[in-house]
């Protein structure tokens, strides 16, 4: 053994001794879309957004790393599914490995009477054993406790240290999902001003949220802001010519015109 293999040889022994060798493969989470039980059925957009608020909390962590929802949608497109399609477990774990995620984050919510609860399920793909099963419950209008609640459990299971997030620091995150889970969070709890600020927050990280975009439309819509939402759904349509919802879109900005050729809208007084 010549001296340059005989010093490699060392330094790999010492390395090894010291516990030093290559950096931990991240851990990968596919977050689904959640299913929405509601008497009302009309929390559908929140329990879609549920998988992305608590994996914006996850990516957070030092060595986990989230499915960015475009992806999942892409493969969804793919496989030919919708989101009722996801309620069997094999074709989650289908959709798992097709993602190359270790785990499948899923789950369900409800609420009743401005009570929310939510469910969380997360999966392991190779084996499909259930990880953790935890539910949470909070205030409709107020995301951040139950989802934090959540976030924490699944932290501990994963082994990884969560860091604080607090409610003010929304304002300072890079993740547009927060944003906008925050901005459905105030348009159920019939604070539109408050949905419209988060909306556009989301808007300003990402143009390209189709969800937030919708949203901004309907809440401008609901207010009879009608020029503004008109404005919204133009953009709508635009930036998402082929969207599953571009028909209700297109009837709403029927609707917009009409209206806007009747005078200048007046806003409900509180």
């Amino acid at each position: 053994m010549n001296t340059t293999s005989a010093a490699c040889l060392y330094l790999l022994l010492a390395l090894a001794a010291c516990g030093a060798g290559p950096a931990a493969k991240p851990t990968t989470i596919a977050a689904l879309p959640f299913t929405d039980s509601s008497p009302a059925k009309e929390y559908g957009p929140l329990a879609d957004g549920m998988g992305d608020l608590l994996g914006a909390f996850l990516s957070k962590a030092r060595g986990v790393v989230v499915v960015e929802r475009a992806a999942l949608d892409k493969v969804l497109k793919e496989q030919r599914l919708g989101l009722t399609g996801l309620v069997d477990l094999k074709t989650k774990v289908k959709i798992g490995r097709l993602l190359g995620a270790k785990y499948i984050l899923s789950g369900g919510l409800t609420v009743h009477n401005g009570k929310l609860l939510i469910n969380a399920h997360l999966f392991e793909v190779e084996t499909t054993r259930v990880a953790l099963s935890e539910k949470a419950e909070g205030k409709v209008d107020d995301l951040f406790g139950p989802a934090t609640q959540l976030a924490r459990g699944l932290a501990k299971v994963l082994d990884v240290k969560l860091p604080e997030v607090k409610p003010s620091d929304i304002d300072k995150s890079p993740v547009a999902n927060l944003h906008f889970m925050r901005g459905l969070g105030y348009y159920y709890g019939k604070m539109p001003d408050h949905a419209i600020a988060e909306f556009m927050k989301t808007l300003a990280v990402d143009p390209k949220h189709d969800r937030a975009r919708y949203w901004n439309a309907v809440t401008y819509f609901d207010l009879k802001e009608y020029d503004h939402a008109e404005i919204e759904l133009e953009r709508f349509l635009r930036d998402f010519p082929k969207h599953d919802l571009a028909d209700n879109v297109r009837k709403m900005r029927s609707t917009c015109a009409f209206e806007l050729k009747k005078g200048p809208p007046v806003r409900p007084t509180k």
